[in-house]
């Protein structure tokens, strides 16, 4: 019996040792019983003697097993609770699909900066990388590094800056991912008139990521407009955007620019309200798929199927997520064909590890839809 339960039993000392009143009543009258039936016994024939051993026998089991329950019901009390708390009929909780680790995810949490041996660096609360919302995100980054492609991601809470990255210094093509990054550009450095003049043309280019849409931007206001916005943010990638509509941009420098849209976008200033609105229901985003039944997501996704001149195979979605535990900002850059399918259980992942380190929901997304989990 545990220390904990044995605390809950107490005695009644007036009691110890005696019998109950009921059993103190009933003692005269199963003496006299007895004396009956073994009077009956000793004239009886050897036949009925063994009927009615054994009939005396039944009683005695029958009478002695209520108070053998009771026993072993106080015995196990505490056991019972422990199971109902475990037995998701009785506690739905245990079978959410939540990850129940226990982790410190206050302020005053103890935090640590870990890179992996499979090469993810988180900085989050102490014990994060040992529970398996975290080991579920390195297995789908092996499986998806097994379907043959490349990755680079970063996220990072808006509001107590923990983190999570892998290879988000290296460069990938970014494709239409960069159109949220370009209208952004436009609408500060106009101070919101574009939002006035073009801003059917910003709507196009980001909720249909419509090429001609993003070209007629370009022409209007320029590659020296798009070179100079990112190289405030993602200086990496500055150079090439003076001359390229797609210049090749690394998972922390695409964060630094969505950092960016987020204070613009919670801002209030002119323009915002266009962006936001579009960023809210961009088509073909995979954030917004995975994650716009039960957050609001602004995103902007890429894809490219070929290696053609400067352009590569693509897979890439980046955006905001106001989920439970806070806001944050994530980047994922891929060398995938246009291939969402395979880059959703990642997605999913990171998801799940940001409510974990967060306090937040930890719920894998597609597992709870039955499309498998992200492992």
């Amino acid at each position: 019996m545990s220390g904990k339960h044995a605390r809950n039993q107490k005695t009644d000392p007036a009691n110890a040792g005696e019998s109950t009143s009921c059993e103190r009543h009933n003692r005269p009258k199963a003496v006299a019983a007895a004396l009956v039936l073994a009077a009956v016994c000793a004239l009886a024939a050897p036949a009925t003697r063994e009927a009615l051993f054994s009939l005396l026998s039944r009683q005695k089991t029958a009478s002695a097993q209520p108070a053998a329950e009771e026993q072993a019901g106080e015995k196990d009390a505490g056991a019972e609770v422990d199971k109902s708390a475990a037995d998701p009929k009785e506690n739905p909780a245990a079978a959410d699909g939540e990850d129940k680790t226990p982790l410190e995810t206050g302020a005053a949490a103890s935090m640590a900066t870990v890179t992996s041996d499979a090469g993810i660096t988180s900085c989050a609360p102490e014990g994060f990388v040992d529970t398996p919302t975290y080991q579920n995100l390195e297995s789908a980054v092996a499986t998806f590094r097994a379907s043959g492609y490349d990755m680079g991601f970063a996220l990072v809470d808006l509001s107590t800056g923990r983190s999570i990255s892998y290879q988000a210094d290296k460069l990938f093509y970014p494709a239409s991912s960069c159109k949220a990054l370009y209208c952004t550009a436009v609408l500060e450095t106009t101070g919101g008139s574009a939002a006035s003049t073009s801003g059917e043309t910003i709507q196009s280019c980001i909720v249909n990521s419509d090429n001609d849409a993003f070209r007629s931007l370009l022409k209007t206001y320029g590659y020296r407009t798009w070179g100079n916005w990112l190289s405030s943010y993602a200086p990496e990638s500055a150079r090439e955007a003076y001359t390229y509509n797609y210049p090749h941009m690394s998972a922390n420098g695409m964060l630094g620019c969505w950092k960016e849209i987020y204070r613009f976008g919670t801002s209030g200033e002119a323009g915002s309200d266009l962006l936001t609105s579009c960023l809210a229901q961009s088509n073909h985003s995979a954030w917004g798929g995975l994650l716009r039944d039960r957050y609001t997501v602004w995103s902007k996704p890429g894809w490219y199927p070929a290696n053609e001149g400067l352009a590569s195979t693509a897979t890439a979605d980046n955006g905001i997520v106001f989920s439970d535990c806070g806001d944050y900002a994530v980047a994922v850059l891929t060398d995938a064909p246009s291939d969402f399918d395979a880059l959703m259980p990642v997605l999913d992942a990171l998801n799940a590890a940001h409510g974990k380190m967060c306090g937040g929901s930890s719920k894998l997304v597609l597992a709870s839809r039955g499309e498998g989990a992200a492992a």
